[in-house]
């Protein structure tokens, strides 16, 4: 779910901008002002109940809840060794946001930009087909599962040249950080008594599992980032959005 979390701030700036889409008046900013960051950051506070909403004329969906479809990791290190793929995730919170603070630098016609956000609290639930090893605990099956994050902190680094008046991503990472986790699975089919172990022991040590599998999904997730904001910014002049 976190590959939708670090996409839609990306969208605020072009969706602000452009003409096509009417939005209410909000601040403009000027990207050779001494406060240009600062001024993205109250753009982007401003603008962020429309994409809570969703821009049909976009094809951008509502942010409440949030539908992720599909997506497949695999991790192998420390004490898990596994594929796995979550599937139909809906998830909530994303309406209290709260936006910290906006970085952005061009040089040799690259953009980047570092936005750091938190979320109060995420809920959701999906599918999940798991194969491998977790923590000691053989993992060959499918269910559902969900699950309550709290207190995430992240930083998106977003970058890429622009060419022609288009900005193409081509890098996004997201790593977030999670204060507590609860989260519950059926993966261990026709035991519930040694599926319910292996939910408590994650439940237990998740800071240490997710120590380790947060390197490699972030990797899975950077290339559907990145294609799902170029959806957008392919089709919009860089100079429009980033005046």
């Amino acid at each position: 779910m976190f590959y939708a979390l670090c996409t839609f701030i990306v969208l605020v700036f072009g969706f602000s901008a452009a003409e096509e889409v009417p939005l209410p008046p909000i601040t403009l900013c000027k990207r050779n002002s001494v406060n240009f960051d600062d001024c993205l950051k109250t753009a982007i506070e401003e603008a962020w109940p429309q994409f809570i909403k969703g821009l049909p004329e976009f094809d951008f969906p509502p942010l409440e809840p949030i539908n992720y479809e599909s997506g497949t990791a695999i991790y192998e290190g420390g004490v898990i060794h596994a594929v796995v793929n979550v599937t139909n995730f809906i998830g909530e919170g994303l309406p209290q946001t709260h936006f910290l603070a906006v970085k952005s630098h061009f040089s040799d016609q690259i953009f980047h930009l570092e936005i750091d956000t938190q979320i109060p609290k995420i809920t959701g639930s999906g599918d999940i087909v798991g194969r491998g090893n977790v923590a000691g605990f053989p993992i060959n099956g499918k269910g559902p599962f969900n699950l309550s994050m709290e207190d995430l902190e992240t930083k998106w680094i977003i970058k890429g040249p622009v060419a022609n008046d288009i900005w193409t991503v081509e890098d996004f990472y997201a790593a977030p950080s999670i204060k507590k986790v609860r989260i519950y699975f059926d993966l261990i089919r026709g035991n519930k008594e040694l599926n319910d172990l292996a939910v408590n022991v994650v439940n237990e040590f998740w800071p240490s599992l997710y120590r380790i599998v947060i390197p490699a999904a972030a990797k899975a997730w950077n290339p559907w980032l990145c294609d799902l904001t170029n959806r957008f910014f392919s089709k919009v002049s860089f100079t429009k959005i980033f005046s």
